[in-house]
């Protein structure tokens, strides 16, 4: 049986300063979340081997490790398993009303899934241990747990991002009590040669340039306006993306920058490149296929008409042409190497059991319930690259449900602000998402169906997005 824990939000870790003068400091670790190890040295015959009734009777303990950081020690339990949870001590900000008005005030609290804190699981049914857990990262869906490898005096270890395995399994030569009392430190050494830890080293303070975009681009939203076939060329005049020939704008979005879903990335990137080139991207270039597909199948034959790769082809061939002008050259999609397609999970966690899932796809990508997890992993290894995503969906009235087309794209920009906590914007359609949403909106059409094709764009605090035009006229 695998634990389930709820999510606790608002708490954040107070640190003592005095801590980086110690001569303990080594306990603090590479990530710098306090450690429990002392404190679980001193109770781990009672908490950690006595039965749930002799825990039942145990009053909650609060200790303090070595450099004077207090945890607290106590028992919760769950249908099938009981936990033995030794958690730092938090503060929670707590809004007060009454009849003189509202104020803040902090508590005390010692939040189960916080930076520091260790589980032990066990089964209420035998009272064997099942696994002992290592919280680590400011997003509680992100930690380390240690499993007892049945048979053999050694154990497992799995590292998970929000339900998803970057590592399940690894055989450890190492008894399985032995993390009953060992510091994060300690097994940070003893994985770091077969658990990828890069994939969740805390990046706090590297998404500067993400940033600058982030909030130009909300600034400028109240000026974009959406539009069919809509786009602007490389003169910065409104134009059909379907001919290329300059459209005429309706009298209430003459000053606005009216534009498609593609229209709108595209915005995006010749903010980007503008600086560098004097000019914007041309659209000609953006519309070539990058895809070869069966003539005589339902893609092929729908491909007389109509492009089912349309916002595929734009989103590759837009980073592709980002990517020359940074480097100064040209450089085609086929030898940009723009496309995302990394692998970085195993398996993934899910209410029917650990099931295995198809990752990347090509010319297809990954299935939007995928991106929260391998976003995350983007912005610890990428930190300063946003993504723009081809959205593939069923082809409803446009070839019938049996044909899937990339219609519509979106720009993505994960980041970690400065306290280390994992964020995504999305922008898509000239409108902010929160990356719930955006997962959200396309889970309740079709969730099987819905899939992100991401390409990379380094981002740059250099970004000067076109203005709306006051004075457009359709000449």
């Amino acid at each position: 049986m695998e634990l389930k824990v709820f999510v606790k939000k608002g708490f954040l870790f107070v640190l003592v300063g005095a801590a980086f003068a110690s001569p303990f400091f080594a306990d603090w670790n590479s990530y710098r979340i306090p450690d429990s190890a002392e404190v679980r040295r001193q109770i781990s015959r009672e908490w950690f081997e006595g039965g749930l009734d002799f825990l039942r009777g145990q009053n909650s303990e609060i200790r303090s490790n070595q450099i004077g950081l207090q945890f607290q020690t106590r028992l919760e339990e769950q249908p099938d398993v009981f936990l033995t949870i030794v958690a730092p001590k938090s503060q929670m900000k707590i809004d007060i009303y009454s009849s003189g008005g509202m104020r803040t005030a902090t508590e005390d609290a010692y939040n189960m899934d916080s930076p520091g804190s260790w589980i032990l699981v066990r089964s209420k049914a035998g009272g064997e241990p099942l696994s002992v857990r290592y919280y680590f990262a400011k997003d509680p869906g992100v930690f380390i747990q240690f499993r007892p490898n049945k048979g053999t005096n050694s154990s497992l270890a799995d590292l998970i991002v929000f339900d998803n395995y970057a590592a399940k399994g690894v055989p450890l030569g190492v008894p399985f009590d032995r993390f009953y009392t060992a510091s994060f430190s300690e097994i940070q050494a003893l994985t770091k040669d077969n658990v990828p830890w890069r994939y969740v080293e805390p990046r706090a303070g590297y998404g500067d340039e993400i940033l600058v975009m982030v909030q130009t681009i909300r600034q400028k939203l109240k000026d974009i306006a959406y539009a069919d076939d809509a786009a602007y060329n490389e003169e910065g005049r409104p134009v059909s993306i379907q001919n290329g020939r300059e459209r005429f704008v309706p009298e209430n979005l003459k000053d606005k920058i009216s534009v498609s879903s593609v229209g709108f990335v595209k915005w995006i990137c010749d903010g980007l490149v503008e600086p560098l080139s004097g000019s914007y991207l041309k659209l000609r270039p953006l519309v070539q296929k990058t895809v070869d597909v069966n003539p005589t199948g339902a893609q092929g034959v729908l491909e007389n008409n109509y492009s089912a790769n349309f916002s595929l082809d734009w989103t590759r061939n837009l980073a592709a042409a980002v990517l020359s002008v940074n480097s100064n050259k040209t450089i085609f999609y086929k030898d940009s190497g723009v496309d995302v397609s990394i692998e970085p999970f195993a398996a993934r966690w899910t209410d029917k059991g650990v099931k295995s899932e198809t990752g990347y796809i090509k010319n297809t990508g990954y299935k939007i319930q995928y991106l929260k997890p391998l976003l995350y992993v983007l912005a610890t290894v990428n930190p300063q690259y946003f993504y723009l995503s081809a959205i593939r969906q069923t082809g409803g009235g446009v070839g019938g449900p049996e044909v899937k087309v990339f219609n519509d794209a979106a720009a993505i920009f994960p980041y970690f602000d400065a306290d280390g906590k994992f964020k995504t914007v999305v922008f898509y359609d000239g409108v902010e998402y929160s990356l719930q949403q955006f997962c959200d909106s396309f889970a309740a059409q079709r969730s099987n169906d819905s899939f992100a094709h991401l390409v990379r764009v380094k981002a740059s605090a250099k970004f000067y997005p076109q203005e709306a035009r006051k004075d457009n006229k359709n000449d």
